[in-house]
């Protein structure tokens, strides 16, 4: 991911109304599904706010191929985080609860590979909590100034983490209710040349807009609990190991 998208994660995701809906739906998600003071690995951290919503319950750790993204983390107090990838994570006598991969797997040509590492560095009964884009007709500028790879289905993502050798727990849709409006967003995009260097989703709208976005956005964790969605921007997946 470009470096300059990292100053801007950082000032916005505690306020932008995807990050912090977001946030929200995977924290209630794991709240039932994780033990009291869980170790946590965070792979492609980032600058840390996914992290910053479970250091109060939680034993967190990250690692980022960016140090400038560590950077981030640390200047947040998360100590625990690291420029490496597997091979090179300072603690490997650790076993986790949870691995989590965040919009991180599109980024990498095996995607099955990775996941099968990350099985080495769970606990017996740890478990996979992963996010990806969905479907390839949403291809955009976005996707090309993040360095994606692909985007997924829900059967594609469960052809990957059963073929890593896990066994799904969660499998769904998300960012749901919001669909229809950005995919004429996307549609709209495809049809209008732009040149800017940055994508318009990363800034924050307008205080009324962006909380509506948020609350509308957010209210998916209630629907989840006992629901998956058959469509939506996004896909997530809790897979356990076995």
């Amino acid at each position: 991911m470009d470096e300059q998208l990292y100053h801007q994660f950082f000032k916005i995701e505690d306020r932008h109304w995807w990050f912090v809906a977001r946030k929200k739906i995977l924290a209630a998600l794991l709240q039932q599904r994780l033990p009291d003071h869980a170790y946590i690995l965070d792979v492609g951290c980032g600058t840390g706010g996914f992290l910053m919503e479970l250091s109060a319950s939680h034993y967190v750790y990250g690692m980022d191929f960016s140090s400038l993204a560590v950077d981030y983390c640390h200047k947040r107090g998360l100590n625990n985080t690291y420029v490496a990838d597997f091979s090179t994570f300072p603690h490997p006598e650790l076993k986790f609860d949870l691995i989590s991969f965040l919009d991180v797997i599109e980024h990498i040509d095996d995607d099955v590979a990775v996941l099968r590492t990350a099985k080495d560095y769970l606990a017996g009964n740890g478990k996979l909590l992963i996010t990806v884009p969905a479907y390839q007709f949403l291809w955009s500028r976005h996707d090309k100034i993040n360095h994606h790879r692909r985007r997924y289905t829900a059967g594609s993502l469960k052809k990957s983490v059963t073929a890593a050798g896990f066994s799904i727990e969660k499998l769904s849709y998300f960012n749901s209710i919001l669909f229809p409006v950005a995919f004429a967003g996307r549609l709209a995009e495809k049809i209008i040349s732009r040149s800017k260097n940055l994508s318009p989703e990363f800034a924050v709208p307008p205080m009324p807009i962006n909380s509506i976005l948020k609350a509308l956005f957010s209210s998916e964790r209630l629907w989840l609990r006992n629901f998956s969605f058959p469509f939506g921007l996004s896909v997530l997946c809790i897979a356990k190991k076995i």
